[in-house]
């Protein structure tokens, strides 16, 4: 039986502050940074973290976090004790001893982007369920979802490998980005939101979009949402319902980035097409 002592999930805001310390006691500490970047401090080394590092403290240590930059650093903290490794623990998998196998005060592992979305994910269910009612088979959805993201952080230690970081997390992420895009055109898309939803920051997101499409992600959402408006154009929608329909804003946002984008207006492309029509 898993209770409130064996673990606990919290989330980690410097709004105001430059600087934490994060002190592990009786815990094995791991960090997930959501948005930002920041440099781990331990004995008196500084190394850069951002979203797709796992940062792991053994018990009775602690660090000093430093945000990077202006942006909000926002971090989740996953606190474990080893009497959860030992309840979580079966006969094929000792929890315990595989943790002490990793060597470290603290270490930052590199995660490839599939792997920190997923545990990042799960921990955000771990937050929430504080505020939920008991539900049916709680105790058994806690563990399951606790074991999950122990076997992947092990996971990624073991594997843990700069070439391979950089072979499949960049692709991973923009076809993710490009499959949300399509996916939510309607709805306005923004960097801050992308950010939000992937947990990558946006700084990242616009450098690795812009080399792989040549595109800035803002051109290519308007491109994006023009060829739909195109399209409901050619189905014979009511132009005056499109630009709502797509996420433009008001028929003079559309107009004006529609006649860029085309050379002619909504109204005079509707024309066109009805002639065409007409003709055949």
């Amino acid at each position: 039986m898993i209770n409130k002592k064996d673990y606990f999930v919290s989330e980690i805001k410097f709004n105001n502050i430059t600087s934490k310390k994060i002190k592990s006691n009786k815990y094995y500490k791991i960090l997930f940074i959501f948005s930002g970047d920041c440099y781990v401090k331990l004995d008196n080394k500084y190394q850069r973290c951002s979203t797709d590092n796992i940062i792991l403290i053994s018990p009775n240590n602690d660090i000093d976090i430093e945000s990077e930059s202006k942006q909000s650093l926002i971090i989740y903290e996953l606190a474990i004790t080893i009497e959860l490794l030992n309840k979580l623990s079966d006969e094929e998998v000792d929890l315990v001893r595989s943790f002490n196998t990793v060597p470290f005060k603290c270490t930052v592992i590199d995660a490839n982007t599939e792997t920190t979305m997923l545990i990042k994910n799960i921990l955000k269910k771990l937050v929430h369920l504080k505020e939920e009612v008991h539900e049916f088979a709680n105790n058994l959805y806690i563990k399951n979802m606790l074991s999950i993201v122990l076997v992947l952080i092990l996971r990624s230690c073991i594997y843990a490998e700069p070439k391979q970081k950089i072979k499949k997390s960049k692709p991973f992420l923009i076809d993710d980005i490009f499959s949300y895009i399509n996916t939510h055109i309607t709805e306005e898309i923004s960097l801050d939101h992308l950010e939000k939803e992937f947990y990558v920051s946006k700084f990242h997101i616009s450098r690795e979009f812009k080399k792989t499409t040549g595109l800035t992600l803002h051109r290519y959402i308007v491109k994006t949402k023009l060829d739909l408006c195109k399209k409901l154009i050619e189905e014979g929608m009511p132009i005056k319902d499109i630009a709502h329909i797509c996420g433009i804003g008001s028929y003079n946002n559309l107009f004006r980035a529609f006649k860029k984008e085309f050379g002619v207006t909504p109204k005079e492309y509707y024309n066109e097409i009805k002639n065409i029509n007409n003709n055949i």
